[in-house]
C-alpha cells in the first residue's frame, strides 16, 4: 500500500492585514503561530488598518462622500514627511429593499485604507502609534460615514525581497526531513506562489514566512 505522509505548514494570520503595494502582496499577522522556516528581521514601519463605511441613501451620495473622505486623507497625507497611504478594497453596495416592509434598508459601502508611519531613530513603535492616531484627529468625517481605527502593528514595505532567502530555507528543512524518512520519499510543495507574510515579533522585530504545504509519497 502507497504511504502518504503529509506535512502541513499552514501559517494562520489572526487578524490579517492584505497589504499594500503593487506587485505582489504582504500580509501582515498578529498570530503566534509557530512557524519552521522564517526569517526576523527588523521592522522599518507601523501599519494602521482603517475601515471607512458610509450609510448614506443613495449610491450617488455614498460614492461622493466617499471619495471625498479618501481625497481628504490623500491630502493630509501629502502634507506629512513620515505617513504613507495605501488603497485597499472599496465595495460601493447598491440600495436593497426588504419585501413586505414599511421602511426600506440601505447597504453602505466600505473601503479599507493603510496608513503607514515610517520608523527611524527618533520615532520607535509607540512614537509611530501616536502620529497616526494624531494625524487621524485632523480627518473631520461627514455625516453618515463612520471610520474604524484598527491596532497598529509593526510593517516591512519590503518584505517580497527576503523571499528567495526564505525559499532557500524551506528547500533545506525539505533536505531534512527526507534525510529522516529516507531517499524513497517523493516530495510535492504547494503555496509557495503564497505572500511573504509578515508578523510582529516584538518592539522592534517582524518574523517573515510563507504559507505552503508539502506531501512525502513514498
Amino acid at each position: 500500500m502507497k504511504k502518504v505522509i503529509v506535512l502541513i505548514f499552514i501559517f494562520l494570520s489572526v487578524n490579517a492585514y492584505a497589504g499594500m503595494s503593487g506587485g505582489r502582496s504582504a500580509y501582515y499577522s498578529s498570530s503566534n503561530v509557530s512557524v519552521n522556516s522564517y526569517i526576523d528581521v527588523d521592522a522599518d514601519s507601523v501599519v494602521m488598518p482603517i475601515s471607512i463605511s458610509c450609510s448614506a441613501k443613495t449610491p450617488a451620495k455614498r460614492a461622493k462622500l466617499m471619495t471625498g473622505l479618501l481625497s481628504l486623507i490623500k491630502s493630509e497625507v501629502s502634507k506629512t514627511q513620515h505617513i504613507e497611504f495605501v488603497q485597499g478594497g472599496i465595495s460601493l453596495s447598491p440600495k436593497s429593499k426588504k419585501s413586505f416592509s414599511i421602511s426600506s434598508s440601505y447597504s453602505s459601502s466600505s473601503s479599507d485604507i493603510y496608513l503607514f508611519c515610517k520608523l527611524d531613530k527618533a520615532a520607535d513603535i509607540y512614537d509611530a502609534n501616536q502620529k497616526l492616531h494624531q494625524f487621524m484627529t485632523l480627518i473631520k468625517t461627514p455625516d453618515d460615514v463612520s471610520i474604524s481605527l484598527g491596532n497598529t502593528i509593526l510593517a516591512l514595505r519590503s518584505a517580497e525581497k527576503y523571499r528567495e532567502e526564505l525559499l532557500n530555507k524551506i528547500k533545506a528543512e525539505i533536505d531534512t526531513v527526507k534525510n529522516i524518512f529516507g531517499a524513497s520519499y517523493k516530495v510535492s510543495i504547494t503555496g509557495l506562489e503564497n505572500s511573504v507574510t509578515v508578523r510582529q515579533k516584538d518592539d522592534k522585530q517582524v518574523t517573515l514566512f510563507i504559507d505552503y504545504k508539502l506531501v512525502f509519497n513514498e
